[in-house]
């Protein structure tokens, strides 16, 4: 279950990344209360488990900050609640998919003359692209 609100979740996200450079704060609020939900009714995670997934969001939250936004605040919230639904690993594990994805994809296009230094890329896609390589490498595990 937590598989299939992860992929929506980061799905919507995503488009709104994409299309507006934004992420709307009650779409977040709002799967985020549906993951506390969700883990509440499995049962499978305690509150220490809860609190620890909460750790790679909030690095991210204070990355943003220290980089002046150079990564979003949104997209440190979306981790937040991928932490909640998949765990702290997982969560880890997703984001440096999604920053390798990223860094690969600034490179090339850095090369290829498409970008300058200071342009700015939508990270969520690489999250998404970090969640289903993620989920993909479990199911051939």
């Amino acid at each position: 279950m937590e598989w299939g609100i992860s992929l929506i979740f980061i799905i919507i996200c995503t488009i709104f990344d994409i299309r507006k450079k934004e992420i709307p704060v009650f779409l977040i609020g709002l799967f985020g209360c549906i993951s506390i939900l969700t883990i509440g009714i499995i049962g499978e995670k305690t509150w220490a488990d809860i609190a620890c997934s909460l750790v790679p969001g909030s690095i991210l939250l204070l990355l943003s900050l220290c980089t002046r936004e150079s990564i979003g605040y949104g997209d440190g919230m979306v981790a937040l609640v991928l932490g909640i639904l998949m765990g702290y690993g997982e969560c880890i594990a997703i984001i440096i998919i999604g920053l390798m994805g990223s860094a690969v994809c600034a490179l090339i296009l850095l090369a290829c003359g498409k970008v300058k230094g200071k342009s700015r890329l939508p990270f969520l896609p690489f999250l998404a692209v970090g969640l289903g390589v993620f989920y993909i490498a479990q199911k051939n595990i």
